[in-house]
């Protein structure tokens, strides 16, 4: 499943000890969206030679996103969740 980050995702994720996101960035034909930046969070520090496809870089979670958040005019970021995740955050401070 994938869903658009929020501040309230993102403290989802930081309080259950996800440090890192992997990153794919794709362009889209949209107008009002011309890059996708798909993010999967991970706990544990990735190796760039072994990144899951169709990843192809790393950020800190809390680190890159400060960096894409000066640069995001025509962005949009969605979060991948496997559907054990998206279901634990469903029910994240109802």
């Amino acid at each position: 499943m994938k869903t658009e980050l929020t501040p309230r995702l993102l403290g989802f994720l930081i309080k259950n000890e996800y440090k890192y996101f992997l990153s794919q960035t794709t362009r889209t034909d949209q107008e009002s969206v011309r890059v996708c930046i798909t993010l999967k969070p991970v706990k544990k520090h990735p190796l760039l030679q072994k990144l899951p496809q169709p990843f192809n870089a790393y950020h800190n979670i809390i680190h890159g996103l400060v960096q894409m958040g000066a640069r995001m005019n025509d962005t949009e970021i969605l979060v991948e969740l496997d559907a054990k995740r998206a279901e634990r955050f469903e029910n994240y401070s109802k």
